[in-house]
């Protein structure tokens, strides 16, 4: 009986130390895993021009999609739906969209969505250099995300919204991020289907959601890497 009890014990007392170990992983530790997780730092700063394409449902329309970025925080976003395309480009210093239901010219976007979409530009993500670019991370602890354990950090960023990013403790790759955007709430990201693409793994399925409701769901059909783009891609006309 004597046995069995300390038998038991050390048992348990694997467990704790399984769960301690868990939640011993600094900041830096969790980062890094991440990064290596997603390619390793190497391969990833080694993108310069990112182009994805696919078909978004953006609350009961389907409609085709293009993305383009290019470093430091070029992009541009095309969405195709009923015959009409709606544009918006950060070319550098501003943002722009053209929407021909609204109008023939291109308007510029408020300061506030324009640092958003700049942000967005990064290829290398928020966690990449984020000393460097002047976020601070906080692991706030490990919780669970839909079933599974995740690493859940919180991002103070320059000039943005404070983001929580939770990354699953088994494969260190991202499942969801929250944002409180100004006007907006609440914004959630999930992300699922992580596909290996040139060595780097991408999630191929993007799901946001606000105040309980399905915004979008991004289905990709393409992903490429350092593939060379229209002179002109980075104007809105």
């Amino acid at each position: 009986m004597i046995r069995k009890c300390v038998l038991m014990s050390v048992a348990v007392a694997a467990v704790l130390c399984v769960s301690s170990a868990a939640y011993a992983q600094t900041v830096d530790e969790v980062v890094a895993k991440n990064i290596a997780a997603k390619g390793g730092e190497a391969k990833l700063k080694a993108i310069d021009t990112l182009r994805q394409t696919g078909t978004i449902n953006l609350q009961g329309q389907t409609a085709q999609i293009m993305t383009a970025a290019k470093r430091p925080n070029l992009s541009r976003q095309e969405i195709s739906i009923m015959g009409t395309k709606l544009t918006m480009v950060f070319d550098g210093t501003k943002a722009w969209m053209l929407n021909p239901m609204v109008g023939p010219d291109p308007i510029e976007m408020p300061a506030e969505q324009a640092e958003m979409i700049k942000d967005q530009a990064d290829i290398d993500g928020p966690l990449m250099d984020y000393k460097t670019k002047g976020s601070t991370v906080e692991l706030v602890g490990l919780e669970d995300v839909d079933g599974k354990k995740a690493y859940h950090l919180r991002i103070s960023r320059k000039g943005l919204p404070p983001q929580e990013v939770f990354i699953d403790s088994t494969t260190n790759l991202d499942v969801k991020a929250v944002t409180v955007v100004p006007g907006s709430g609440t914004m959630e990201v999930v992300f699922s289907d992580y596909r290996s693409v040139d060595g780097m793994m991408v999630p191929f399925s993007v799901k946001s959601t606000a105040a309980g409701m399905t915004i979008s769901e991004l289905k990709l059909d393409k992903v490429e890497f350092n593939v060379t783009l229209p002179p002109d891609t980075f104007k809105i006309k």
